[in-house]
């Protein structure tokens, strides 16, 4: 097992060759990395670190990751180019991923978060904690980790007020859909009620084709955000984001074999944010295309 006694230096450690490092453009308040991996020979394990937060951006190409948090059972996921992992900073965490590919690594002081957070007059926390998760739907996150990405690589840099701005933003919007309460989970709560998972249920197929994320779920469902992965996972077997894809591949293939809708428009009507994304995903899980399984009925 690889362990990274200081995480934000793990992406220089372990990668198979840096494309560009924050400290050679003089950033300050924010280091990042532009990485490639090969697949991890061992799991890679992260200490919990307070100090900062990480967030890392897949830049190229799909990738298979299996990871696990505190004492968690494991979960994989296929991580695909645009999806974003923000990683836990109040709990250690294990994680493995085959396949060649490339990503952009982000640590920004845990201390301009709580800065955003405090001059929030609409939320008070008493210790905010920021939610790991795998974004997939998130444009808006994902966008922001894109331009700072492109400035991290780009021969021609607009500067450091410019990324100081872009980390702002980021900040802002962390703070707004991706911090809750770390309290420690009362027994009473490892479970969704029956009512519950009707909820989730609903809100799911009301707004399938939509960008949906841990936020939306837990507010359906009427839980703390920051709980709410695990005892959803408690409760019905799978993560939240297992349980939306699963949920999006099951309407595309009603809409395929009910509707003659073309797939660009059934991708958009299941969630998926483009054609090639849908058709990558449902082969993935069903072991064909959209257009063969429509072929098949």
């Amino acid at each position: 097992m690889i362990t990274s006694s200081y995480s934000k230096t793990w992406p220089r450690e372990i990668s198979e060759f840096v494309v560009a490092d924050s400290e050679e453009l003089g950033w300050k308040n924010l280091q990042a990395f532009a990485c490639e991996y090969a697949t991890s020979n061992e799991p890679l394990s992260l200490p919990s670190d307070p100090e900062f937060i990480t967030l890392e951006l897949n830049t190229s190409r799909s990738a298979e990751v299996a990871y696990r948090i505190g004492d968690s059972e494991i979960i994989e996921i296929s991580w695909n180019p645009g999806d974003v992992i923000i990683y836990p900073n109040f709990d250690r965490s294990r994680w493995s991923w085959k396949n060649h590919h490339k990503t952009s690594v982000f640590f920004i002081p845990y201390s301009r978060l709580k800065n955003v957070i405090m001059q929030r007059s609409d939320t008070t926390f008493r210790h905010p904690a920021l939610v790991p998760s795998v974004s997939s739907d998130d444009t808006r996150l994902r966008t922001l980790l894109e331009l700072m990405s492109t400035e991290l690589e780009t021969t021609n840099p607009n500067g450091e007020l410019y990324v100081n701005s872009l980390v702002d933003a980021t900040l802002i919007h962390l703070a707004r859909n991706y911090v809750a309460e770390r309290d420690s989970v009362n027994e009473e709560t490892c479970f969704l009620t029956s009512v519950q998972l009707e909820k989730i249920k609903k809100y799911v197929a009301d707004n399938v084709d939509t960008s949906l994320n841990v936020a939306d779920l837990a507010e359906a469902a009427g839980v703390k955000r920051f709980d709410f992965p695990r005892v959803f996972r408690s409760t019905v077997g799978i993560t939240p984001y297992q349980y939306v894809l699963r949920e999006r591949i099951e309407w595309a293939e009603y809409l395929l074999s009910s509707t003659d809708l073309s797939l660009a428009e059934i991708a958009y009507a299941a969630g998926f944010s483009s054609q090639s994304h849908f058709t990558r995903t449902f082969r993935k899980h069903r072991g064909t295309t959209p257009q063969g399984f429509r072929q098949s009925l």
